[in-house]
């Protein structure tokens, strides 16, 4: 019961304040019927607004599409509750004996949002295989394509003559009632698992992909959410208006309703009721003065389509002034809780996770011998013989290597010698050209990113990839959400590792604003949260100084110890990899041409001539190497 609760209070959380706000709205509206008339439209925008930014807000998707889903509703709804006589004169030949069904407004409303919703899920399976502005010119033929079949499908619809006699049921309490829950389900939606991930793979699909996200399938859970919402806005307008054409659910309402969520901002449930207050205000106001008015003993001239002009014109201030809209991605109960809490900056850099103080760890001179945990038998990780080909290019070319349980192994080389590349293959991003990679005893050269990622194959990347629009929090929560298998368990997993990696003081801020050394933290916390059973790192110890990368040799063995997890990590600061590495390979071209201790490794004259670009004369080759560092 408390983990019920527990999930419903971030949705609660905002309800007071835009209860206060509709009944406010409402009271207001009182004594005037065509004033009534246009808060009771502006509430039902708000549904389809809000619906809208269900999908939008947490996919990053533009969707041109959910007015034609609240134009499918409006015409289920009219078709199942109008009476039979009317329809009869509009529709005498509706196919499935439509004419002559005749059922409550109230149970027509629910029906029609239930086949709309039922048909938004079978185009959402192929609308959500692709993404960003593909997947908004899909969405846009889609609203083509439903207003070409309500037009030209007379038997059905009437085609773009009226279809009238709508029993006008529609209520300003029923309205209230339909935000009400619209604004409910998109917060628990958003403070919701499948929200979490969709919105990580709204920030970077690679990253989500690698954190075990099905992108896909979280962006399809909150098309269909949303979908429920634009549809029961669309089945309330029609059952308001009591006539609707294929017009009433096109360009007119996807531009207007477009521009409601750009003003208050995508990213922000507030910012769409904002938008829609503000954009509904400032049509009507426009309206009036094109209609010419008097004004301070003035006639106005006639100025059409001024409402309009002002709904273009507020998009294209906001995108140019303020991008993320009004409230960008803030929501109104966050800032009342936030309000006079000051923001914390870290005093110094946390630490990285299981770091000690520097001061607090003995150097291990290169060549020295490395504590390891490794267990000697079947390697956890074994790549054999694989080849990644691009056209001509052979990016790897036969490469065996093993890692065992516990082990951390380093992959060094020069620039594009293909490091990065295997990588890429081990973690599933590329399908090797041939050979295969086996995790313990299953091979993963053909599973997906996401797969191997549930099988305990944590990365993190040569560019950082965080989720930029997340926290702190929320970033090393989508590695812990797909490591545990209840919300209490990702909350805890998070907060233990913020705790270990002294990140707690900045976990509510966005990884985006933070400098470069603590999105390279957050990245491997992140990494960590997954539990894997191994961990790329790809050059972990970047843009770090000498001390740093000596706490980094500290954490990243205090992460092998406290995971069990093995290690393999690209770097290019020999230094750092001699002095953390029990088994090194050393990668030239695309192939393994040297593998060994850090020791062995330092000797060998392939590497030296890798690293140098010419053979080693005079003095040993140990010193050569060490002066690369």
């Amino acid at each position: 019961m408390n983990q019920i609760g527990s999930r419903f209070r971030p949705a609660l959380g905002g309800l007071a304040s835009w209860l206060v706000l509709a009944v406010l709205a409402l009271l207001y509206a009182t004594g005037s019927s065509s004033r009534d008339q246009l808060v009771t439209v502006m509430l039902i925008n708000a549904v389809i607004v809000v619906g809208i930014q269900i999908y939008t807000g947490n996919t990053g998707i533009v969707s041109f599409g959910h007015v034609s889903l609240a134009g499918i509703a409006a015409y289920l709804s009219a078709l199942l509750a109008t009476p039979s006589a009317v329809k009869m004169s509009i529709i005498p030949h509706a196919p499935f004996g439509l004419a002559h069904v005749e059922m409550p407004p109230v149970l027509g409303i629910l029906l029609a949002v239930v086949i709309t919703t039922a048909i938004a899920a079978v185009l959402g399976l192929a609308i959500n295989r692709v993404s960003g502005l593909t997947a908004s010119i899909v969405t846009l033929a889609m609203l083509f394509v439903v207003n070409a079949v309500l037009t030209n499908w007379k038997d059905l619809t009437g085609g773009a003559e009226a279809f009238y006699g709508i029993p006008v049921v529609t209520t300003r309490w029923w309205v209230l009632a339909a935000l009400l829950a619209a604004v409910l389900a998109a917060r628990y939606f958003w403070a919701s698992r499948v929200g979490l991930r969709a919105r990580a793979g709204r920030d970077d699909e690679l990253a989500a992909a690698s954190m075990g996200v099905r992108v896909v399938r979280a962006r399809y859970f909150s098309w269909v959410v949303s979908a429920v919402f634009a549809a029961l806005g669309g089945a309330l307008l029609g059952h308001l208006l009591g006539a609707i054409q294929p017009g009433t659910f096109y360009l007119s309402l996807n531009f207007l309703t477009l521009a409601m969520l750009v003003l208050g901002g995508m990213n922000s449930i507030t910012g769409a009721l904002l938008g829609t207050v503000v954009v509904t205000v400032g049509s009507e106001l426009a309206r009036w003065l094109g209609d010419g008015p008097r004004l301070l003993g003035v006639d106005l001239p006639d100025l059409p389509g001024l409402s309009l002009l002002f709904q273009g014109a507020v998009i294209l201030i906001v995108m140019l002034l303020k991008p993320e809209g009004i409230m960008g991605d803030r929501e109104l109960d966050h800032l009342w809780r936030r309000r006079g809490r000051p923001v914390s900056e870290p005093a110094e850099a946390p630490a990285l996770p299981g770091a000690e103080p520097a001061e607090a760890q003995s150097a291990v001179a290169p060549g020295a011998t490395v504590p390891s945990a490794a267990q000697p038998g079947r390697p956890l990780l074994a790549v054999s013989s694989v080849s990644m080909h691009f056209a001509g290019l052979r990016a790897v070319d036969g490469v065996s290597l093993e890692v065992h349980p516990g082990q951390i192994v380093g992959l060094i080389g020069p620039n594009g010698a293909g490091k990065t590349t295997l990588l890429n293959v081990i973690s599933g991003v590329y399908s090797p050209t041939g050979g295969k990679v086996t995790l313990g005893e299953e091979e993963i050269s053909s599973l997906s990113a996401t797969r191997i990622a549930w099988r305990g194959v944590a990365r993190t990347f040569q560019n950082i990839h965080l989720f930029s629009g997340l926290s702190v929090r929320e970033n090393i929560e989508v590695g812990a959400a797909t490591a545990a298998a209840h919300r209490p368990e990702v909350h805890r997993a998070a907060d233990e590792l913020l705790e270990l990696s002294g990140l707690g003081e900045v976990a509510e801020r966005k990884a985006s604003t933070l400098p470069y050394g603590l999105q390279r933290q957050v990245e491997m916390a992140r990494a960590v949260a997954l539990g894997p059973q191994v961990l790329l790192l790809d050059e972990p110890a970047a843009g770090m100084n000498e001390a740093e990368s000596e706490a980094l040799i500290g954490a990243i063995r205090a992460i092998r110890d406290r995971e069990g997890c093995a290690v393999l990590l690209i770097d290019h600061d020999l230094h750092f990899v001699l002095n953390l590495c029990e088994r090194i390979y050393v990668l030239d071209a695309g192939r393994i041409i040297a593998a060994g201790t850090p020791d062995e490794i330092q000797k060998e004259a392939c590497v030296i001539e890798a690293y140098l670009g010419t053979k080693a004369g005079g003095a040993s080759g140990q010193v050569q190497v060490e002066a690369v560092v």
